[in-house]
């Protein structure tokens, strides 16, 4: 039986921004993998084609010393987690998507239209996190300490799951993404590029088609 998630407004509105990020991001690389294991390691294979900027931010000293912060912290590998990266923003810092998401891993405000993410509490200036990577990657060190701290994220696939819908990370393959007002359907076309990639044509997203999706592409 589908299980419907009550959000507060602040995660719902939150909720719907991720959502629309999803759906504006740019198509996904295709790559089929032989070995669909979870495990970390077999995701450190190399990052793929990266642009100028994103080679910039490889070689930023600054940026190398965070991300092994990060991985440390939540226990997934740095090459997991730039892979990652490179999926959300193409490894642009300062990227801002149409509806407001900024950065990295695009953080997206707390309001439709909203200049603002709260964050475990703490409430940062969207602008702000945009023009300084250093403030950015402590609040990405935050977030995603806050879900291996609850049990959320125990490896690169709950990472990316954590990431794109925090309150599936977690559930079991059968959970339904959806929300008090957002409907399964409402959910699945948005997001189209789940069953694109899978050869599906269901009328819903679960864990399940999420776990599958990341093992497929391989987030490059």
């Amino acid at each position: 039986m589908a299980r419907i998630i009550r959000l507060t407004e602040q995660e719902f509105s939150g909720l719907l921004g991720d959502i629309l990020k999803m759906t504006l991001s740019g198509g996904i690389k295709k790559k089929d993998m032989e070995d669909d294991s979870t495990d970390d390691e077999s995701n450190d294979q190399p990052i793929g084609k990266v642009s100028a900027k994103g080679q910039k931010l490889l070689d930023n000293p600054m940026f190398k010393e965070k991300l092994k912060e990060i991985s440390n912290e939540i226990g997934v590998s740095e090459n997991s987690i730039i892979k990652l990266m490179k999926h959300e923003s193409k490894l642009d810092p300062s990227v801002k998507n149409p509806i407001g998401c900024v950065g990295l891993i695009q953080f997206c405000p707390d309001s439709r239209g909203g200049s603002s993410k709260t964050i475990n509490g703490t409430t940062y200036r969207l602008s702000e996190l945009q023009n300084d990577l250093e403030l950015q990657l402590e609040a990405i060190k935050e977030f995603w300490s806050k879900g291996k701290r609850d049990g959320k994220i125990k490896n690169a696939e709950d990472l990316y799951i954590y990431n794109f819908f925090p309150v599936a990370s977690g559930k079991p393959d059968d959970f339904i993404l959806q929300a008090k007002g957002l409907s399964k359907e409402k959910v699945a076309r948005a997001n189209p590029i789940f069953n694109r990639t899978l050869g599906k044509r269901n009328n819903q997203l679960t864990v399940g088609d999420l776990k599958q999706y990341y093992r497929k592409t391989g987030m490059v």
